[in-house]
């Protein structure tokens, strides 16, 4: 079993790197959209997928223009949206999580910056990001794949234990 938790975590954080690299023209700075958090949902289904999720960000902010910043503050983010995420059960609430704790993202592009002046709207800006990608996208999608039976036995619901 341990095997096989260990492979889906790098699978996941392997999607993510590669969908937030290949995108990256709008995956990094302070306008960004980044279409891997669709998977951020996964941890409502199974709070293991946070370590893949969160690994895939810090992979992924590696390669930000923000540096150790985005290291720090984003791939925070990620882990603390996740983990809240993971302990609510109504999937429409969890999946306003990575919104509601987008400021980490804007206190730490505002540090990177050396300037406050745009903190309010670059963290609005990144709380519409991770609604639409979240909220708007991932909870439909996801709904969608509940309704089949081998990702609702094999990738959501799944026990790792």
């Amino acid at each position: 079993m341990k095997t096989k938790i260990l492979t889906r975590q790098a699978l996941i954080a392997s999607i993510y790197f590669v969908v937030t690299y290949l995108l990256k023209d709008i995956s990094y700075g302070p306008v960004q959209f980044r279409v891997a958090e669709i998977l951020n949902i996964l941890a409502f289904y199974n709070p293991i997928y946070i370590i893949g999720v969160t690994a895939g960000c810090f992979i992924a902010n590696l390669y930000s223009q923000f540096g150790v910043y985005d290291l720090i503050f984003g791939t925070l983010h990620t882990f603390i949206s996740l983990t809240a995420m993971s302990k609510i059960k109504n999937v429409y609430v969890a999946s306003l999580m990575p919104s509601l704790f987008s400021f980490i993202v804007g206190i730490g592009i505002m540090l990177a910056t050396g300037t406050t002046a745009g903190f309010f709207i670059t963290t609005a800006q990144i709380m519409l990001s991770e609604f639409v990608a979240v909220s708007l996208i991932s909870v439909p999608l996801f709904k969608v794949f509940e309704k089949n039976s081998y990702i609702r036995g094999n990738i959501l619901y799944i026990p790792f234990s």
